[in-house]
């Protein structure tokens, strides 16, 4: 179909603005893998949350490159750094925040380690004990890191949930119930018991 006007499409501003911002998100997110292996904001403990303020940051950078050359409207320079910002993001909560979090992935890792036993569910539920809850001390960690988010305070040696704790898991509990995300994790009965059988209605 023509333009009203007669003339075709403006392809090539189109194909221009479409590489423009694809180069900004590459550019971004080089900028972003070469800002984690510095000791930029290295007092941050944990690790997402340390990847947003680096996301931002490449952001920063790449719309001010971009302001800098003069070759740019604003509505380009912005889009270029909205779109840098999600991509990275995007990449740092499904990559190297699962990575340093998946239970998963360190079940994987362990029956790589021991794949000269002959392991059962029974044998890979010790390990996981032993060596993630235990050795790696990881219930310490996520506690450290809830104290810092602000979700839990320890008070008199007991920890205690704060405020923002029980907004957290509202939210957390709404979500589970929109998307369908296993129930148990936020402390909702599940809708089907264990055992297979169909949950009664309720009366």
């Amino acid at each position: 179909m023509s333009h009203p006007s007669g003339k075709g499409l403006p392809i090539k501003p189109i194909i221009s603005l479409l590489l423009t911002l694809a180069l900004a998100v590459a550019a971004g997110f080089a900028l972003y893998v070469g800002l984690t292996r510095t000791p930029l904001f290295a007092g941050v403990s944990i690790l997402f949350y340390r990847g947003l303020i680096l996301c931002a940051l490449s952001a920063v950078i790449v719309m001010a490159a971009m302001a800098l050359r003069r070759r740019f409207d604003p509505a380009t320079i912005i889009a270029a750094g909205a779109l840098s910002l999600s991509f990275n993001i995007c990449f740092l909560i499904v990559l190297p925040v699962t990575l340093d979090r998946s239970i998963s992935v360190f079940m994987l890792t362990q029956i790589e380690q021991h794949q000269d036993e002959a392991l059962d569910s029974r044998r890979i539920t010790e390990i996981f004990v032993q060596k993630y809850v235990g050795d790696m001390r990881q219930m310490d960690r996520r506690i450290a890191e809830q104290t810092t988010s602000g979700n839990v305070v320890t008070v008199d040696g007991h920890i205690r949930l704060t405020d923002q704790g029980r907004r957290f898991l509202a939210l957390s509990r709404a979500l589970a119930r929109l998307f369908g995300t296993d129930p148990r994790f936020v402390g909702l009965a599940p809708t089907v018991p264990e055992d297979g059988a169909a949950a009664a209605p309720p009366r």
